[in-house]
């Protein structure tokens, strides 16, 4: 039996939704249904496309997690996440 299917070029591959990445994706379905809400689908569709091939513009030949590394250092500290031994993102400076 022959199965054809999806095969990554590299381990570290993200995870894909249709041709684009999962955050690319993630964007695409907010903003689209931020049009729905607001009684215009086609142009939320457009819009979400627009926002999405953008982000896709502005993530290239970066880290695969460039998304998180930003919201860490423009979101206040109590939005994100951290463990203890991370330190807030308002200090800039290590000592040691």
């Amino acid at each position: 039996m022959d199965e054809i299917g999806y095969i990554p070029k590299s381990l570290e591959a993200q995870e894909r939704f249709l041709w684009w990445d999962f955050d690319q994706a993630i964007l695409f379905i907010l903003v689209m249904g931020m049009g729905v809400v607001s009684g215009a689908m086609v142009a939320g569709m457009v819009f979400g496309g627009l926002v999405a091939w953008q982000y896709g513009r502005l993530k290239t030949g970066k880290h695969p997690k460039f998304a998180l590394h930003a919201l860490y250092w423009w979101l206040p500290s109590w939005i994100v996440i951290r463990a203890r031994a991370t330190p807030p993102s308002h200090h800039r400076f290590f000592l040691g």
